[in-house]
């Protein structure tokens, strides 16, 4: 029984290995009893006994691994091609999916396993084979060819850049409709025969779209310019860099290629590629918050920060749809549609015994298509790891655990600080899957899905934070790249966020300070009325010498009573306005700029080398050496020489590694400055959405006031 219940039973094709340790437990390498698998498909119990069935699970997993807009063009004519001739209901056969693994040249272990993930035991549906569990097979036999593990983790390792299979059915079917489409067109004789000496030539047509769909693994689906295309070879089994990290997996992960995060070294997508393999369902588009696009045409040009993300204003022109650009910026591929948003929910039930109950939260990512259940200590741990391996990022603020006042914890558990760091966790979260470079971290991605506990996920998955720059070598050109000003950059953008943080810090403090008293405010005009309406009662008496005027004056009364109730109504409105709308965009604000200047704190803090000391320490040990090498070989002892020669090598080594972090670093505060300047649209938004706020209100209370000057103009003035 697995995390998803029981696993299907079935001898017709292999079954999934009982001791996997892939991340979607579909590798069938035999592994020691006990599975670390986060996904495993164990056959003992599950520590969580989840009861839904493993089948249907599996096949969910499959059918939205790959959706039909993460996916190159390749993919959908494939689908489209094989599904005119071997159709069931609305997908393909199972004859149709034996006959592509049958023209792949894979080995009969790998077209069962194939076969199996796609179709657990083999059982077509009445539906057949839709396009995602398509797009998951081509991925698949891709992988098997480039000589990769044919697992669902490669397939999710390669979603950026999916290997484009060699398929020989495919050419049969085009080859096939071609011909259809040749019969049907009217035979017209020439008006000239040809010639003997030269075979007669069929008139030119356009070539179709679908030619070089997988037909050739040579062939380039996306159209890359020649400058970046790879230098033509026979072999067919092209190893294709994967785009997502190594650094979490299981024991049996390890096939990940260490994702190169530096704008030098990588290409993103042409704005209008919707359908290219940059095109990720789980990125999120650009967005006033902190969020960033990284595929916005035309890129950054601010200045002082250097050339923008992608292509120069020359390779602009050539660009299409389905053409990558050269970037000079981040590897960011972002989707243009609709930003991710998570819901945090807060569930009512408190967990744990006695006095160590805490509160569990509802996660919910409805692009993601997951809900799993987090406490504060996983969000914590989270953001330690972090700041562990991106510390030169922009990383979100969790709220406070508890407020200290003067040294004194204040009740963690009241309805107002619980909404409070409710309010927070759910910002926290948007800014992760916001920012382009941290909703593509394989540890977001596991936090926002993982449906078990995250404590006992821990403990079986192998996690490594190592920094991003670990290990990653320094492209030729970069450093000279970088703008000479950045420095300076560097220190006019830190002491504007400075300012700025401070300032919004304040400005939410005196929102909540006008909103808490615009509250008293309506609860004095709700006083206000009651009185009024008690009054009413007394003035019979009052005024018994001569009560004709008391109706009138009755009516007044009772006028004003009830515009005091609406301004009390009103004042209640929007200062739940306020503390839902303006503050929460002040409070996400002034996150942003506390983000930002804690990235330069860090990087005051963590960016230090001891490159003077290790050149030091080299020249003596040269002088050194060169001493040695004129002594007599019996005055040195054996193997000086060689541990002398051994340290200057290493000291070399050491000062090119931190020289080379260094240049990371400085590009990488000058990508988070860039990402954090598209917010500007974001501010200006706040403050136009407030002032229309408070005309709306405005005109309502305008509107109420009319009201009550024609509810008082009947009453009695006297002689």
């Amino acid at each position: 029984m697995s995390l998803f219940g029981t696993s299907p039973t079935g001898e017709s094709t292999p079954s999934l290995n009982a001791n996997s340790k892939s991340l979607f437990g579909d590798d069938v390498t035999p592994a020691p009893t006990t599975s670390s698998s986060l996904f495993a498909d164990d056959t003992e119990a599950s520590p969580w006994s989840m009861p839904t069935p493993k089948k249907s699970a599996r096949r969910e997993l499959v059918k939205n691994l790959l959706p039909g807009t993460d996916v190159p063009e390749n993919y959908v004519d494939a689908f489209d091609i094989v599904l005119d001739t071997d159709r069931v209901g609305s997908g393909i056969s199972l004859t149709g999916v034996k006959n592509i693994l049958g023209s792949s040249e894979l080995s009969a272990a790998d077209q069962a396993t194939i076969l199996n993930t796609v179709i657990p035991g083999g059982q077509e549906t009445a539906n057949g084979l839709g396009r995602g569990e398509f797009n998951v097979l081509l991925a698949l036999i891709g992988l098997g060819q480039e000589g990769d593990e044919i697992t669902l983790d490669g397939v999710d390792d390669r979603r950026r850049k999916l290997p484009v299979p060699n398929i020989q059915y495919f050419d049969k079917l085009r080859s096939a409709k071609s011909s259809t489409v040749d019969d049907l067109q009217p035979q017209q004789p020439p008006s000239t025969p040809p010639s003997k000496s030269s075979p007669a030539k069929s008139p030119s047509k356009p070539k179709p779209a679908v030619q070089d769909s997988l037909g050739d693994i040579d062939s380039d689906p996306w159209a890359s310019p020649a400058a970046n295309k790879p230098a033509s070879t026979p072999n067919t089994s092209v190893k294709r860099p994967s785009a997502i990290p190594d650094h979490v997996s299981n024991p049996a992960i390890s096939s990940f290629s260490q994702r190169t995060t530096s704008a030098y070294t990588t290409h993103s997508d042409s704005p209008n590629d919707s359908n290219g393999p940059g095109d990720s369902g789980i990125s999120s588009g650009g967005d006033g918050w902190n969020s960033y696009n990284g595929a916005s045409g035309g890129g950054f040009t601010d200045a002082g920060l250097g050339e923008g993300f992608g292509a120069s204003s020359g390779d602009q022109g050539q660009s299409n749809g389905n053409n990558p650009r050269q970037s000079m910026g981040s590897s960011t591929l972002v989707s243009r549609g609709q930003e991710e948003n998570i819901i945090v929910t807060m569930l009512p039930e408190k967990e744990g015994m006695f006095m160590f109950q805490h509160r569990n939260y509802e996660v919910k990512s409805v692009r993601r298509g997951a809900t799993v259940v987090r406490r504060y200590s996983d969000f914590v741990w989270l953001l330690d790891c972090l700041h562990k391996r991106y510390p030169f990022r922009q990383l979100p603020l969790l709220p406070p655990k508890r407020v200290a006042v003067n040294g004194t914890h204040l009740a963690a558990d009241t309805n107002s600080f619980i909404e409070k760091r409710r309010r927070g966790l759910a910002r926290f979260a948007n800014t992760l899957v916001r920012h382009p470079i941290l909703n593509q971290e394989q540890l977001v991605t596991m936090f926002l899905t993982v449906p078990t506990e995250l404590s006992v996920w821990r403990k079986q998955a192998t996690i490594s934070v190592q920094e991003e720059f670990t290990g990653k070598p320094l492209p030729p050109d970069l450093e000279d790249s970088l703008p000479a000003t950045l420095p300076d950059t560097f220190a006019t953008v830190r002491s504007g966020v400075n300012r700025s943080a401070a300032i919004y810090i304040n400005l939410c403090t005196l929102l909540e300070r006008l909103v808490k008293r615009n509250e008293g405010l309506a609860a004095d005009n709700l006083r206000f009325s009651l009185a009024l309406q008690s009054l009413t009662a007394a003035s019979p008496d009052t005024y018994a010498m001569d009560t004709n005027d008391v109706p009138l004056l009755n009516e007044g009364l009772s006028a004003t009573a009830k515009h005091l109730s609406t301004a009390q109504t009103l004042l209640e409105d929007e200062c739940q306005a306020w503390d839902a709308g303006v503050l929460e965009d002040l409070k996400r604000q002034r996150d942003v700029l506390v983000s930002m200047r804690e990235l330069f704190e860090r990087r005051d803090r963590l960016a230090r080398d001891n490159i003077p000391q290790l050149e030091r320490r080299i020249d003596a040990n040269e002088s050194k050496l060169a001493a040695l090498r004129q002594k007599p070989d019996s005055q040195v002892k054996p193997g000086e020489i060689e541990k002398v020669e051994g340290q200057i090598v290493s000291d070399k080594e050491s000062i090119v590694a931190q020289h080379a972090r260094g240049v990371f670093i400085i590009e990488c505060v000058r990508d988070e400055i860039r990402i954090f300047m598209k917010g500007v649209g974001g501010v200006s938004r706040l403050w136009q959405d407030w002032a229309a706020e408070r005309v709306k209100f405005a005109e309502l209370g305008a509107g109420a006031a009319r009201g009550w000057v024609e509810g008082v103009e009947s009453m009695p003035v006297g002689d």
